[in-house]
């Protein structure tokens, strides 16, 4: 079963897609992004959801996450604001998918399976 690891500073998100995905992945939730690092780098993660804004923190994170293992799928899950238009033209060179919120959970659901089959 793949492992799928979902970062989000709001827990109430973590644990929601966590029940929701449980099914068809073993699922890793966490509120700290140095976690998703240490899955990532150890090979604990076969795909990555972040639910955050991008900023030059979370752009530089993305970046090591892909310089530890290049082929780890990573979904961005955010608001979008025309304040984040400059981090996302910056970002969406690094992760694989963009979702913005309100997102649908099916349109997610089914483009994992996709992202997984590539890496």
């Amino acid at each position: 079963m793949k492992r799928v690891v979902i970062y989000s500073p709001d827990f109430s998100l973590c644990y929601s897609l966590m029940m929701y995905l449980q099914t068809y992945y073993r699922v890793i939730a966490t509120t700290d992004i140095e976690s998703v690092s240490n899955l990532i780098c150890n090979k604990i993660a076969d795909l990555v959801i972040i639910d955050a804004e991008p900023d030059s923190e979370l752009i530089s994170k993305c970046a090591e996450f892909k310089n530890c293992r290049r082929d780890i799928p990573i979904i961005l899950t955010y608001v979008y604001t025309n304040k984040s238009k400059e981090s996302e033209s910056k970002i969406k060179d690094i992760v694989d998918e963009i979702f913005y919120k309100p997102f649908d959970l099916n349109e997610i659901t089914s483009k994992i399976p996709e992202l997984l089959s590539h890496s």
